[in-house]
């Protein structure tokens, strides 16, 4: 008898937040919120338990393929105490490849259990040309939807024993390729408002000076770029701007759906 819901996100652009809630909505089950953006919050939650009863959303972004490499330390100081969970990720359109099952393998090693697993699409943080403005009313609507099945599938399970998520992906995982060290640069139009510094969720950015950005805590996550309210702030290195222009060519033009998975 599920009697909460513990909603976890990491969700520097806002898109994961926006699935993580509507799923949440679709649920129609208290719940308790968890927004791990923001470093001083990631370290207030640390080291979080949870029981049989308790019912854990989990939902993070894609990077490269993989869920972010940073959070891995963090989520194996949760545990849980045959928890059932589900596993949402968010990407850019161009694929999600081994994030769900990692997401999976990292949290029943740690006493959970996968009852559903969700992959949708968000504008990718690299340029809006890709998957503009997504999640949009349908991937919303979808992920509503979502909740509402998994609250129906939780009322005909008699138990979670006998079952087993499956999800694609493979192990091992996409190699995490090394990148070049690179911050967003910051151009006349600053007036210093402190949007960036006070978002970063990697606290990459100086709150007394926000042109200063520390290139070994940059993720490019490009919240400080998203969020400038006078577009002050993009990424000019070369191989970002590579990057980004083989992302339109290749992920503009196909409108993905998200991929679903259940007991």
């Amino acid at each position: 008898m599920i009697t909460q819901i513990h909603t976890l996100f990491f969700s520097p652009t806002e898109t994961t937040a926006k699935v993580a809630g509507q799923i949440t909505s679709g649920l129609d089950i208290p719940a308790l919120t968890y927004n791990l953006t923001a470093q001083k919050d990631r370290n207030q939650h640390r080291k979080l338990s949870f029981n049989s009863d308790d019912l854990l959303l989990l939902a993070v972004p894609v990077y490269a393929g993989r869920i972010p490499e940073f959070l891995e330390e963090l989520f194996s100081t949760f545990e849980g105490h045959n928890t059932p969970v589900i596993f949402t990720v968010v990407y850019g359109n161009r694929d999600y490849d081994d994030a769900l099952l990692e997401l999976k393998d990292l949290f029943e090693k740690r006493g959970f259990t996968g009852i559903a697993a969700g992959a949708f699409i968000g504008e990718h943080s690299y340029t809006a040309k890709v998957a503009t403005n997504r999640p949009d009313a349908e991937d919303l609507s979808a992920a509503f939807q979502f909740g509402q099945e998994i609250k129906a599938t939780l009322s005909r399970l008699d138990s979670l024993k006998d079952h087993q998520l499956i999800v694609k992906g493979n192990f091992p995982y996409k190699e995490r390729k090394p990148m070049p060290l690179m911050t967003p640069e910051t151009n006349e139009k600053c007036t210093d408002c402190g949007i960036c510094a006070e978002t970063c969720p990697m606290d990459a950015i100086e709150k007394t000076d926000n042109r200063t950005v520390h290139a070994k805590k940059c993720i490019r996550c490009n919240s400080c770029v998203k969020k400038c309210p006078e577009n002050a702030k993009s990424f000019s290195h070369k191989i970002f701007i590579e990057f980004s222009e083989r992302l339109i060519q290749n992920c503009s033009s196909v409108r993905k759906k998200p991929e679903l998975f259940f007991l």
